[in-house]
């Protein structure tokens, strides 16, 4: 499906609206879901706003998110049920600001809802040459602590973006085998999940979308290490909840924590990029062992197919995500 960028906008707007969000709130969401269609995605970001993004329209607040710890390089804010992306959204200039000032700077979010986009706000962090990493521990539960039946923590996500002198080295990843999400889009899409990541209710492996239960982490027993420090860092430490203090039925005690680090405050910002640089062409360099799977660059690709799109001004986007928001804008429009 293609579709012009300025007329998916327009009609990702007014879904948001129509789902409750002031004029504002929805114009700063449609940006973040507009442009994460534009570099990719597992999930189409336009077919996932009746679909996993709904969770961000759930129990709207329209209170307004509070500072309740501010120090020189650190701040808290509680959310009051306020979106998490739109907080991320409309935070991230003067923590890239505060960063540039004193080196690094860290925001922490609770009180909030789950967040989401952290592709897109790594590409902006980076866009002013500036390192940046977010973790959020993502929930409630659903994954197993390494060789466990139950699960205990989310799939905690963790993102990071690195400037260079072509596109920044862009990662966003759950430390779970696969998304949580993927049982859902495997059910409705009739297919098996990938082998070896998703267990029953009993522990077993399973592909079967209708019985799986929970997720592996990545990595084995490393990767469990790497997702229960991620479930510290933006649970306990942001004072949202981690593990199982953390309720199935509210989004309201899931964190976020973002760290952004300027480059230029530990030497020559045109060394620091000239070394990254560099670094990702000796990696698309590597010889692959499958000639018909270059080795890539994390986020490499994204900053292609998003300058291909903003160069003819329409976008493509699969099908059958097309088709979801669309019947869900009908339905809207009819109410």
């Amino acid at each position: 499906m293609e579709i012009e960028i300025d007329e998916l906008k327009q009609k990702v707007s007014t879904y948001l609206q129509g789902s409750g969000f002031s004029e504002k709130d929805a114009q700063i969401l449609t940006e973040l879901v507009v442009e994460q269609e534009l570099v990719g995605n597992q999930f189409s970001a336009v077919g996932e706003l009746p679909g996993k993004h709904s969770r961000l329209m759930e129990n709207l607040s329209q209170e307004e998110a509070e500072v309740v710890v501010m120090k020189p390089a650190i701040k808290l804010i509680k959310g009051n049920g306020r979106s998490a992306p739109l907080i991320t959204a409309d935070y991230l200039d003067e923590v890239i600001t505060h960063a540039k000032e004193q080196g690094i700077y860290a925001l922490g979010i609770y009180d909030s809802t789950y967040n989401d986009f952290f592709d897109v706000f790594c590409r902006r962090v980076a866009a002013k040459d500036c390192i940046a990493i977010i973790v959020e521990n993502g929930g409630p539960q659903g994954v197993t602590p390494f060789g466990g039946k139950t699960d205990v923590t989310g799939t905690n996500p963790i993102a990071y973006g690195i400037p260079t002198n072509k596109y920044p080295i862009v990662f966003d990843a759950a430390t779970a085998m696969h998304a949580y999400g993927r049982i859902k889009q495997s059910k409705e899409n009739g297919e098996k999940l990938p082998d070896n990541a998703y267990v029953d209710k009993q522990g077993n492996i399973t592909t079967d979308p209708n019985v799986a239960y929970a997720v592996l982490p990545f990595g084995g027993f490393k990767g469990w290490g790497i997702n229960l420090l991620i479930d510290v860092l933006s649970g306990s430490l942001v004072r949202g909840k981690s593990g199982l203090d953390q309720p199935l039925d509210s989004q309201r005690y899931i964190g976020t924590l973002i760290l952004v680090i300027d480059p230029a405050a530990l030497g020559e910002l045109p060394d620091f990029k000239a070394s990254t640089t560099k670094l990702a062409e000796d990696i698309i360099a590597v010889e692959p062992v499958d000639p018909n799977q270059p080795v890539r660059v994390p986020g490499f690709r994204g900053a292609e197919r998003r300058e291909k799109f903003m160069a003819s001004g329409k976008i493509e986007i699969e099908e059958k995500g097309w088709a979801k928001f669309s019947a869900a804008l009908e339905e809207l429009n009819k109410k």
